[in-house]
């Protein structure tokens, strides 16, 4: 269990890290130390996990866009470069370069997505 409810998992208290952040096929994501790095996740929220206002498009148009916006990304190590409270988040770390998938590799990522189930 990574985390109690929807308010527990946006907390600080939630349980998600490198361990129980897998893929598709239970193999852990690289993160921090590895080469290539991949530990930004596709999130477009905010800390609080909730949408950002509609004028600032942090979710590659909805999600339909490889070519307009930025993302949101959350770390699936929840480790980061600087110690603030941002850069350890699985939600809502810092912003993609673009929606294209050479925008996302050149800030950590490789377009993944958190999927959650109950």
């Amino acid at each position: 269990m990574v985390a109690t409810s929807v308010d527990d998992l946006h907390s600080p208290n939630n349980k998600l890290g490198m361990e129980n952040s897998l893929t598709e096929r239970g193999n852990k994501l690289a993160g921090v130390g590895y080469s290539p790095n991949y530990h930004d996740l596709l999130t477009g929220s905010t800390p609080d996990g909730r949408a950002f206002p509609p004028n600032l498009n942090m979710t590659c148009n909805n999600w339909t866009s490889s070519n307009f916006g930025a993302a949101m990304l959350g770390h699936a190590d929840k480790t980061g470069l600087t110690d603030t409270e941002q850069a350890h988040s699985w939600n809502s770390t810092h912003q993609s370069r673009d929606c294209t998938q050479d925008g996302l590799r050149s800030t950590g990522g490789n377009g993944l997505f958190y999927c959650f189930a109950q």
